[in-house]
């Protein structure tokens, strides 16, 4: 999950990580910011100085139910205005390749970091002896390399215990008194929120509250590990997708999107999971009202396909879509999964198309537009 800035502060706070003050008092300068999920915010105005605490609160009411980047902002937040002298740009993430946390770094942080040189390190530990020969090597000398090691030292340590994807910090500034987060993002991993107690709102892959139907999704692989069928991510469109997962779902999108499609929704469904889940998945889906929908996978490997569209079939059956389906999908008892789809096509005379491994997966979305098109055209 997503957290906002303000959010991601308060989680650094609770490490000793310093962040620019909230009290508001006269005499000195504010920045207000729109919280929204997005990193040019100051070139979308979304980021606004003001003189005083009294021009801070008038920016904040402008700001708030603003929208930026199609997000309406519901909260802003003002922060005294901080001088620094230095500002540094520093992130810990996984990385795919090492399988361990790394730290990517630079001596110039703000707006235009990708443009920017940054170093990275292998974080196999915690040890203030690593953080202190990676600075040493950036060129640090003297006591900034114990005062700022011992300052990503504790970044590190929020990232593990509050177990993120993502925490970035840009800018980390140097100051007087020493270093402070200007801003800061948080990706936390949905399957640990059970470890914490956290009282922020749900949100989705995009940002926003989580839906009603994303809602009920994530409850469908609760407390049930076989296989993956509650991951969906609603979305403006109102063609349905049903992908199974094989590294194509997002291929597949595209190709819906090229062929004139508008997706409803982001989920894939994969590793053998059982009847119940995938009926599941299916009644959120078609729970919606959409224009058709596209049932596509590869060809399995490890997956019952007759298990699987036995899910699907069932909700078929509750749901009587007039709408037009494409079921695109091969593997293990495809041969008996397709009978019942033809079985269950001519029950509820189904505009549905079937088709197996010998019609490639994104040209099935081309089929399933113009089985839209045609029904326009008829109408």
């Amino acid at each position: 999950m997503k957290l906002r800035e303000h959010e991601a502060k308060q989680l650094l706070r609770k490490h000793g990580i310093e962040t620019p003050s909230t009290e508001l008092e006269e005499g000195k300068e504010y920045v207000v910011k729109a919280q929204i999920l997005a990193n040019n915010r100051k070139e979308m105005e979304a980021i606004k100085f003001a003189a005083g605490p009294e021009e801070a609160e008038v920016i904040k009411k402008e700001l708030l139910g603003a929208e930026f980047d199609g997000q309406e902002a519901e909260e802003a937040l003002i922060e005294e205005k901080i001088d620094f002298e230095e500002e540094y740009y520093v992130s810990f993430m996984y990385s795919t390749d090492s399988r361990t946390p790394v730290m990517i770094f630079s001596k110039e942080g703000g707006t235009g970091i990708e443009d920017r040189e940054a170093s990275q390190l292998v974080l196999e530990d915690d040890s203030q002896f690593r953080f202190r020969r990676f600075l040493k090597e950036q060129g640090f000398e003297g006591k900034e390399i114990i005062k700022l090691g011992i300052t990503l030292q504790k970044l590190f340590q929020a990232f593990l215990e509050e177990d993120a994807r993502l925490l970035e910090i840009n800018p980390l500034a140097k100051t007087s008194e020493g270093y402070v987060a200007l801003d800061a993002m948080m990706d936390l991993e949905d399957d640990a929120s059970y470890r914490h107690s956290r009282d922020f709102p749900e949100r989705n892959a995009e940002g926003g509250e989580k839906t009603e139907r994303e809602r009920r999704a994530e409850k469908i692989d609760k407390n049930d590990h076989r296989g993956v069928a509650g991951k969906y991510t609603e979305l403006d469109g109102d063609i349905g997708m049903m992908l199974a997962g094989g590294g194509a779902s997002l291929t597949n999108m595209d190709a819906l999107i090229q062929y004139g499609g508008k997706p409803a929704n982001y989920t894939e469904y994969g590793g053998n999971p059982p009847t119940e889940k995938v009926y599941k998945l299916s009644k959120v889906i078609m729970s919606k009202e959409i224009r058709g929908l596209w049932h596509v996978g590869g060809t399995a490997n490890n997956t019952d396909v007759e298990r699987t569209m036995d899910g699907f079939i069932q909700a078929l059956r509750e749901e009587k879509p007039d709408y037009p389906i494409v079921v695109r999908r091969d593997g293990p008892h495809a041969d008996e999964a397709f009978d019942k789809l033809r079985e269950v096509r001519e029950e509820l005379d189904l505009d549905m198309k079937l088709f197996r491994n010998d019609k490639p997966m994104t040209e099935s979305a081309k089929d399933l537009m113009q089985m839209i098109q045609e029904r326009g055209e008829s109408q």
